[in-house]
Protein backbone atom coordinates (compact mmCIF):
# COMPACT_ATOMS: atom_id res chain seq x y z
CA UNK A 1 0.00 0.00 0.00
CA UNK A 2 1.22 3.51 -0.52
CA UNK A 3 2.83 5.32 2.23
CA UNK A 4 1.18 6.52 5.18
CA UNK A 5 -2.10 5.05 4.11
CA UNK A 6 -2.31 2.08 6.47
CA UNK A 7 -0.69 4.76 9.31
CA UNK A 8 -3.65 6.59 8.61
CA UNK A 9 -5.99 3.91 9.23
CA UNK A 10 -4.06 2.57 12.64
CA UNK A 11 -4.61 5.91 13.33
CA UNK A 12 -8.37 5.62 12.56
CA UNK A 13 -8.28 2.45 14.69
CA UNK A 14 -6.58 4.96 17.56
CA UNK A 15 -9.35 7.12 17.79
CA UNK A 16 -12.05 4.36 17.76
CA UNK A 17 -10.46 2.39 20.53
CA UNK A 18 -10.57 5.48 22.75
CA UNK A 19 -14.28 5.77 22.23
CA UNK A 20 -14.78 2.30 22.94
CA UNK A 21 -13.18 2.82 25.75
CA UNK A 22 -14.75 5.73 27.11
CA UNK A 23 -18.29 3.81 26.35
CA UNK A 24 -16.91 0.89 28.60
CA UNK A 25 -16.24 3.43 31.07
CA UNK A 26 -19.19 4.95 31.43
CA UNK A 27 -21.75 2.14 30.82
CA UNK A 28 -22.71 3.18 27.35
CA UNK A 29 -21.76 5.46 24.75
CA UNK A 30 -25.31 7.59 25.43
CA UNK A 31 -23.24 8.29 28.84
CA UNK A 32 -20.40 9.29 28.29
CA UNK A 33 -19.62 12.62 30.52
CA UNK A 34 -16.42 13.48 28.32
CA UNK A 35 -18.21 15.60 25.79
CA UNK A 36 -14.70 17.29 24.50
CA UNK A 37 -12.86 14.34 24.55
CA UNK A 38 -15.85 12.18 23.21
CA UNK A 39 -16.02 15.33 20.45
CA UNK A 40 -12.33 15.43 20.04
CA UNK A 41 -11.98 11.48 19.20
CA UNK A 42 -15.15 11.23 16.72
CA UNK A 43 -13.92 14.26 14.93
CA UNK A 44 -10.38 12.44 15.02
CA UNK A 45 -11.66 9.55 13.75
CA UNK A 46 -13.47 11.15 10.67
CA UNK A 47 -10.27 13.14 9.72
CA UNK A 48 -8.40 9.91 9.56
CA UNK A 49 -9.86 7.71 7.85
CA UNK A 50 -10.93 10.14 5.47
CA UNK A 51 -6.91 11.22 5.49
CA UNK A 52 -6.59 7.43 4.28
CA UNK A 53 -8.36 8.19 1.14
CA UNK A 54 -6.00 11.03 0.70
CA UNK A 55 -3.00 9.75 1.14
CA UNK A 56 -3.76 7.13 -1.46
CA UNK A 57 -4.88 9.69 -4.03
CA UNK A 58 -1.56 11.39 -3.16
CA UNK A 59 0.52 7.56 -3.97
CA UNK A 60 -1.53 8.10 -6.92
CA UNK A 61 -0.14 11.06 -7.77
CA UNK A 62 3.40 10.33 -7.02
CA UNK A 63 3.82 6.34 -8.67
CA UNK A 64 2.15 7.45 -11.87
CA UNK A 65 3.85 10.98 -12.28
CA UNK A 66 0.94 13.25 -12.52
CA UNK A 67 3.22 15.72 -11.14
CA UNK A 68 0.96 17.54 -8.65
CA UNK A 69 2.12 19.31 -5.50
CA UNK A 70 1.35 17.27 -2.15
CA UNK A 71 -1.73 19.94 -1.58
CA UNK A 72 -3.03 19.52 -4.99
CA UNK A 73 -2.57 15.28 -4.82
CA UNK A 74 -5.75 14.39 -3.38
CA UNK A 75 -7.82 16.74 -5.89
CA UNK A 76 -9.93 15.26 -8.01
CA UNK A 77 -10.48 17.57 -9.95
CA UNK A 78 -6.80 17.84 -11.05
CA UNK A 79 -5.68 14.43 -10.77
CA UNK A 80 -8.25 12.88 -13.04
CA UNK A 81 -7.61 14.45 -16.32
CA UNK A 82 -3.23 13.92 -15.84
CA UNK A 83 -4.29 10.44 -15.73
CA UNK A 84 -6.53 10.23 -18.54
CA UNK A 85 -4.72 8.10 -21.55
CA UNK A 86 -1.22 7.92 -19.54
CA UNK A 87 -2.51 5.00 -17.41
CA UNK A 88 -5.58 3.65 -17.99
CA UNK A 89 -5.02 1.06 -14.19
CA UNK A 90 -4.49 4.53 -12.22
CA UNK A 91 -7.27 6.15 -14.34
CA UNK A 92 -9.98 3.67 -13.42
CA UNK A 93 -8.94 3.27 -9.69
CA UNK A 94 -9.36 7.33 -9.32
CA UNK A 95 -12.94 7.08 -11.44
CA UNK A 96 -14.24 5.03 -8.38
CA UNK A 97 -13.32 7.34 -5.93
CA UNK A 98 -14.78 9.95 -7.63
CA UNK A 99 -18.11 7.81 -8.32
CA UNK A 100 -18.41 7.24 -4.72
CA UNK A 101 -17.44 10.44 -4.00
CA UNK A 102 -20.21 12.13 -6.28
CA UNK A 103 -23.07 9.90 -4.83
CA UNK A 104 -24.82 11.13 -1.90
CA UNK A 105 -26.08 8.25 -0.62
CA UNK A 106 -22.57 6.01 -1.17
CA UNK A 107 -20.72 4.89 2.03
CA UNK A 108 -17.46 7.16 0.83
CA UNK A 109 -19.83 10.54 0.61
CA UNK A 110 -21.45 10.39 3.87
CA UNK A 111 -17.95 9.77 5.75
CA UNK A 112 -16.55 12.53 3.70
CA UNK A 113 -19.30 14.58 4.56
CA UNK A 114 -19.29 13.78 8.29
CA UNK A 115 -15.09 14.81 8.30
CA UNK A 116 -15.96 17.74 5.97
CA UNK A 117 -19.19 18.94 8.83
CA UNK A 118 -16.63 18.49 11.52
CA UNK A 119 -13.62 19.98 10.37
CA UNK A 120 -15.18 23.26 8.60
CA UNK A 121 -18.69 23.87 9.51
CA UNK A 122 -20.15 22.38 12.56
CA UNK A 123 -19.95 20.10 15.50
CA UNK A 124 -21.39 16.29 14.86
CA UNK A 125 -25.02 16.47 16.51
CA UNK A 126 -26.02 12.93 17.87
CA UNK A 127 -29.67 11.31 17.88
CA UNK A 128 -30.56 9.22 21.34
CA UNK A 129 -33.22 6.96 21.02
CA UNK A 130 -34.88 5.40 24.37
CA UNK A 131 -37.16 2.14 25.23
CA UNK A 132 -38.71 2.29 28.01
CA UNK A 133 -40.41 -1.22 29.39
CA UNK A 134 -43.58 -0.58 30.82
CA UNK A 135 -42.43 -0.87 34.05
CA UNK A 136 -39.46 1.75 34.38
CA UNK A 137 -39.40 4.95 34.55
CA UNK A 138 -37.22 7.30 32.54
CA UNK A 139 -34.57 7.63 35.66
CA UNK A 140 -34.47 3.57 35.32
CA UNK A 141 -33.59 2.91 31.68
CA UNK A 142 -31.41 0.18 31.14
CA UNK A 143 -27.84 0.73 29.50
CA UNK A 144 -28.95 -1.28 26.56
CA UNK A 145 -32.31 0.24 25.43
CA UNK A 146 -30.52 3.54 25.68
CA UNK A 147 -28.61 4.41 21.93
CA UNK A 148 -26.76 6.93 20.08
CA UNK A 149 -26.27 8.05 16.23
CA UNK A 150 -25.07 9.90 14.38
CA UNK A 151 -27.86 12.37 12.35
CA UNK A 152 -27.98 11.23 8.65
CA UNK A 153 -27.09 14.82 7.49
CA UNK A 154 -24.91 16.21 10.26
CA UNK A 155 -26.10 19.83 9.73
CA UNK A 156 -29.51 18.76 9.44
CA UNK A 157 -31.58 16.90 12.58
CA UNK A 158 -34.94 16.89 10.57
CA UNK A 159 -33.64 13.87 8.27
CA UNK A 160 -33.15 11.98 11.44
CA UNK A 161 -30.94 9.55 12.72
CA UNK A 162 -28.58 7.59 10.75
CA UNK A 163 -29.59 3.37 11.12
CA UNK A 164 -26.31 2.39 13.24
CA UNK A 165 -25.32 3.37 16.54
CA UNK A 166 -21.90 5.57 16.39
CA UNK A 167 -19.60 2.83 17.46
CA UNK A 168 -20.90 0.18 15.07
CA UNK A 169 -20.88 2.71 12.20
CA UNK A 170 -17.88 3.85 12.88
CA UNK A 171 -16.54 0.09 13.01
CA UNK A 172 -18.56 -0.33 9.68
CA UNK A 173 -17.02 2.44 7.86
CA UNK A 174 -13.31 1.46 8.74
CA UNK A 175 -13.45 -1.71 7.29
CA UNK A 176 -15.25 -0.61 4.18
CA UNK A 177 -11.81 1.78 4.04
CA UNK A 178 -9.46 -0.27 4.36
CA UNK A 179 -11.24 -2.62 2.16
CA UNK A 180 -12.01 -0.39 -0.25
CA UNK A 181 -8.46 1.01 -0.64
CA UNK A 182 -6.95 -2.73 -0.56
CA UNK A 183 -8.74 -3.17 -3.52
CA UNK A 184 -7.84 -0.29 -5.46
CA UNK A 185 -4.14 -0.91 -4.66
CA UNK A 186 -4.41 -4.62 -6.28
CA UNK A 187 -6.31 -3.25 -8.96
CA UNK A 188 -3.32 -1.28 -9.56
CA UNK A 189 -1.16 -4.60 -9.84
CA UNK A 190 1.75 -2.65 -7.86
Amino acid sequence: MFSGVYEKLERATYFLNNLKTMADDAGGFPYVKKSQELRANLDGFFFEIISAKDFFLQGVNDKYGAGLSKQEGADLGKLLPLLRGSNNKAYNVVIQIQRLLSQTTSWLWIVNNYRNSATHRELIHFGHEAKFPDNVVRAQVPPENLKTYLFKDPEDSSQGNSVIEVIPYCEQSLEQMRTFLDGLYSQLGI
